[in-house]
């Protein structure tokens, strides 16, 4: 029998339902919704965001109304804005969607795109991430690569701490390597251009 699994919040236990996706395992299907002012709002599901053809960071936290949820969101938004061109970056949470896009806009919250699991927990059941008692999320992260493969996963043991950023960036810059390979071919070097001109002047 699979041990229960628990994250604690200042030391007190909780069980979390259902099982983390392992690393190289498909990512599940999930429905989430959005908010917004010019799009009024909608359902987003796991292919809409691998529609997108970039790696997924998925922040979740368990609501941006406390202060470990806003810390996690900052940070992860302040790191992904280098990749905001290459990465879909996604922050989850257990809030209302109009609760999350006012914090996106009162926080200027620029790369993650805010998705809410209220409804029935869609996401927070399928990656394990769901506290049974509560029906809310706990505080974890996972990186979808554009195959929709899990490469990085972490449900961070107690709520009130943050997640390992220098570990989950480090997944999400290796499937982006592949990328920055391709644009280094492409790019001729200037030095050898410079050279070659210099070259052409003296005969």
């Amino acid at each position: 029998m699979t041990a229960q699994r628990t994250i604690t919040f200042h030391g007190e236990k909780f069980a979390l339902l259902g099982n983390s996706p392992d690393v190289g395992t498909p990512a599940p299907d999930f429905r989430l919704s959005y908010f917004n002012k010019a799009e009024e709002g909608g359902p987003v599901e796991r292919n809409d965001l691998l529609a997108l053809g970039k790696p997924v960071l998925l922040s979740v936290i368990t609501s941006v109304d406390t202060p470990f949820g806003r810390i996690q969101s900052r940070k992860f938004d302040k790191l992904l804005r280098p990749f905001r061109k290459v990465v879909t970056g996604v922050l989850i949470s257990s809030d209302l969607p109009f609760t999350l896009n006012r914090f996106k806009e009162i926080e200027q919250i620029k790369v993650l795109t805010g998705l809410s699991d209220y409804f029935d927990q869609s996401f927070g059941r399928a990656f394990g991430v769901v506290v049974e008692e509560a029906l809310v999320l706990a505080m974890a992260v996972f990186v979808i690569d554009t195959a929709g493969v899990v490469q990085y996963e972490e449900v961070v043991p107690e709520v009130t701490n943050e997640p390992d950023y220098a570990a989950a960036m480090a997944a999400l810059e290796a499937l982006l390597l592949p990328h920055k390979r391709r644009t280094a071919r492409r790019r001729p070097p200037a030095a050898r251009k410079r050279t070659v001109s210099r070259a052409t002047k003296k005969t």
